[in-house]
């Protein structure tokens, strides 16, 4: 059976985008990356999968990173971009561009 938990997400999002940030793979990896290499938050993979968790660890990363200025829609959107952009779908290939962040 298909996982739905992105699309629930962006449902909700749809609904109520201020309150409900949407869960894809592009902010998985940007999350992990991130807790990884500056350890904004202590979370273990499949916390992302729980969404009151993922929520809680997208706010971690808005306050670890002083952008407490912007929403958790503005949030969601950037962080989404940078995993698009830095974890390209390419079948296994990981982007070298991140070593220069």
């Amino acid at each position: 059976m298909k996982n739905f938990y992105s699309f629930a997400s962006k449902y909700c999002s749809h609904h109520n985008p201020l309150e409900y940030p949407i869960y894809d793979s592009y902010v998985d990896e940007v999350l992990r990356y991130f807790r990884n290499n500056d350890e904004f938050s202590d979370f273990q993979d499949g916390d992302l999968k729980d969404y009151a968790k993922f929520k809680s660890i997208l706010n971690d990363f808005r306050t670890f990173y002083g952008l407490d200025q912007y929403n958790l829609k503005q949030i969601d959107q950037y962080v989404w971009q940078l995993g698009k952009d830095y974890f390209p779908k390419n079948y296994g290939k990981k982007s070298s561009i991140l070593k220069n962040l």
